[in-house]
């Protein structure tokens, strides 16, 4: 599969994007201990900390920075992490949806980082990190279409987006009981190092290995330049 980074996106200061490939995954498989213990930590830390604080991080404040630079409300459009939060203190408790989800979920809590998630084999042709330079329309997951506009910034790849301002993850790419192979994309922002995201997927590696023994795990580093 090719992935590209677009000269136009290059131009908000996104000139890497960090990659995990995960094969031969299970979204059914048991959680360890060791995550679930994990998994329990975050919960209570996002259950009780100041979301205002977090707003204020500079991982946080690098995607403020990044929407604003567009002309996307930030209120409107909150960063992955402060909306996570709030959707935890909402409900009272962590969303457990499936263990590739909860996995990459922790990791986003622990790390401040928009990662996402996407079924491998659902992605057709390429990945292309780009503004999006037209009218366009998206459909997250569990949501109804949203308005793309020329400047917004995506990923996408033949058909369709598969993310939207680092906010929104598509429908049509979604994590479901059949999924086999997986892709993990952290595009970062001026404010994380590539090693800082090459460290997040490790953890997820980590986490996804401890339940699925068989999962083959890959991490790559693409920059402007490189076309795969």
């Amino acid at each position: 599969m090719k992935i590209i980074i677009n000269r136009s996106i290059a131009v908000l200061g996104i000139k890497s994007v960090v990659i995990g490939i995960a094969k031969n995954i299970n979204p059914n498989a048991k959680l360890s201990d060791s995550f679930l213990k994990k998994q329990k930590k975050m919960e209570e830390w996002a259950l009780n900390c100041n979301i205002d604080e977090v707003f204020n991080h500079p991982v946080i404040q690098g995607y403020k920075d990044l929407l604003q630079s567009v002309g996307r409300s930030v209120k409107k459009n909150p960063p992955t992490v402060p909306a996570l939060i709030r959707n935890i203190q909402h409900r009272g408790s962590i969303p457990c949806i499936n263990s590739i989800i909860d996995i990459y979920n922790v990791e986003a809590l622990n790390s401040f980082l928009a990662i996402g998630g996407h079924d491998f084999d659902k992605i057709h042709d390429y990945i292309e990190f780009t503004v999006n330079e037209r009218e366009d329309i998206f459909l997250p997951i569990l949501s109804t279409e949203k308005h793309v506009a020329k400047t917004d910034y995506v990923y996408r790849d033949e058909k369709g987006i598969l993310a939207w301002l680092d906010v929104r993850d598509g429908e049509n790419y979604k994590f479901d009981d059949k999924t086999k192979n997986a892709i993990f994309i952290i595009q970062g922002n001026l404010n994380t190092s590539v090693e800082m995201r090459m460290e997040a997927l490790k953890r997820i590696q980590n986490d996804l290995a401890e339940c699925m023994p068989d999962m083959e795990f890959e991490i790559r580093v693409i920059d402007i330049a490189t076309e795969i």
